[in-house]
């Protein structure tokens, strides 16, 4: 293990500690998480707008077909 520290420090390399290679995924976590709610909120959306679309076509049908009935 020291000849590969030795190695990496010796190419102008540190290696970093288990702090530092957390903090470093949180940077990536945090720096993608935008985009990941953004994608999240536009999945949620459109699923919402087809099921609110989807009942508003069927109680369009029901009162169709209850104005028919009525004639």
């Amino acid at each position: 293990m020291a000849f590969l520290t030795l190695g990496l420090t010796s190419c102008g390399e540190k290696l970093l500690t288990p702090e530092q290679v957390q903090a470093e995924i949180q940077k990536g976590v945090d720096a993608g998480m935008p985009a990941i709610e953004t994608k999240e909120r536009t999945l949620c959306e459109g699923v919402f707008e087809t099921r609110v679309t989807a009942e508003v076509d069927r109680l369009k049908a029901e009162a169709e077909a209850a104005k028919t009935t009525i004639q």
